[in-house]
């Protein structure tokens, strides 16, 4: 089976990097993605891979029956790109100025499409189905994941696969891990209102901008004197919005910023004490407080026996050898199919130093050593045959 992976695998090497190259030169920003849809069913067409839409988004699931009976196995590659402005040269430079692939979600859609052109064409692999999700708006809050799961995508699915692409990670390596492998990601903003006047005469005013600055010391500290010091989280505050000109002292000021943790009830820790905090320093400096706490992405949680069922899958069937890696603290709306149903995640390196492929993910120079796609398909060809066992 190790050599029949590798041969299936590199029969659609060359048609994944094409479709990876017109997904990059036409991205479209999340729940705008009408055009890459329109593009995976006229692929999926030719492929004669069946395949359905979901009202209201322009996610795609193509679902194929195998002639044996078995578990119904699906994988999920995420569709949207980011507001970016491509900085990189060459033929599969972005057309849509602002618009760019900056974090490998063109070669995660390829690499599905690879997938339906592979068990199109060998129906006698699957034992029960395949559904394949082509997942609309992970890039934006509330994320097309949930949307999926509240319509149903999920009931008759037994176990969930996902691979991304990882620039912090060199070709050829292959990451996961059990239990948390990403962290949930809340953001917030808070509004802090006063009353204006002239710098000269600060006395007159109540001055928003001093206190907002005193607040973003004290939200940076709850992490460090809240939480338990062994339990992995991070707030950053990232906006702060306050005054347009040098004399005078403004009225509001404005903070944003996110949050980062593994576990639940530190995120509702964290939450209570931005909440506290905020409203504290407000009454403080005699100011009104707004606050705008959105609850994003749950911790993406990796089913352990799922995943050392396909780890040992790829190190079995595929010259690769994964690596155990500790969480990271970035968001994936996958965490919404593993809440759901057991399921695995796996980074698949696509950096190369050597190459001067080092862009970081959401950067204008993001960009990928294009063999990772083949690897990409190996390990989720390996995770396939390891899971319908």
């Amino acid at each position: 089976m190790k050599e029949k992976i590798n041969e299936l695998a590199g029969s659609v090497e060359a048609e994944v990097i094409a479709h990876r190259n017109h997904l990059h030169a036409h991205p479209e920003l999340s729940f705008q993605e009408a055009e890459t849809s329109a593009y995976i069913r006229r692929v999926l067409d030719r492929y004669g891979v069946p395949y359905t839409g979901v009202d209201g988004c322009y996610s795609v699931i193509a679902r194929l029956k195998g002639q044996k009976p078995g578990k119904t196995i699906a994988f999920r590659a995420d569709i949207d790109a980011l507001a970016l402005q491509e900085e990189n040269d060459g033929p599969y430079r972005s057309k849509n100025d602002g618009v760019m692939h900056a974090c490998g979600h063109d070669g995660n859609t390829a690499c599905l499409l690879g997938l339906a052109r592979i068990f199109s064409e060998n129906l006698d692999l699957i034992e029960g189905k395949v559904v394949l999700i082509f997942q609309h708006a992970e890039e934006q809050l509330p994320g097309g994941a949930i949307y999926l799961v509240e319509n149903g995508v999920m009931k008759d699915v037994d176990v969930i696969f996902g691979a991304h692409l990882s620039v912090p990670s060199e070709i050829g390596t292959i990451r996961y891990n059990k239990g948390v492998l990403m962290a949930s990601a809340d953001r917030f903003g808070i509004t802090l209102r006063g009353r204006g006047g002239h710098g000269a005469f600060p006395q007159e005013a109540t001055d928003s901008l001093l206190a907002g600055a005193m607040l973003v010391q004290q939200l940076q500290s709850i992490v460090s004197r809240n939480v338990d010091t062994l339990i992995p989280a991070v707030l950053s505050v990232c906006c702060f919005k306050s005054g347009t000109a040098f004399n005078v002292i403004p009225e509001h000021c404005e903070i944003g910023g996110t949050v980062r943790t593994c576990d639940e009830s530190t995120r509702a820790l964290i939450k209570r004490r931005v909440h506290e905090i905020a409203e504290g320093t407000a009454q403080t400096y005699g100011l009104t407080c707004e606050i705008d706490y959105e609850m994003g992405y749950p911790v993406l949680f990796c089913d352990a026996d799922t995943v050392d069922k396909a780890v040992e899958g790829i190190s079995r069937l595929t010259s690769h050898q994964p690596l155990e890696s500790a969480p990271l603290m970035g968001g994936e709306d996958f965490a919404y199919f593993t809440s759901e149903k057991p399921g695995a995640y796996f980074f698949i390196g696509c950096g190369n130093k050597g190459k001067g492929i080092v862009g970081a993910h959401h950067s204008p120079h993001f960009d990928i050593d294009e063999r990772a796609l083949r690897i990409a398909m190996e390990t989720l060809l390996a995770v396939y045959f390891s899971a319908k066992e």
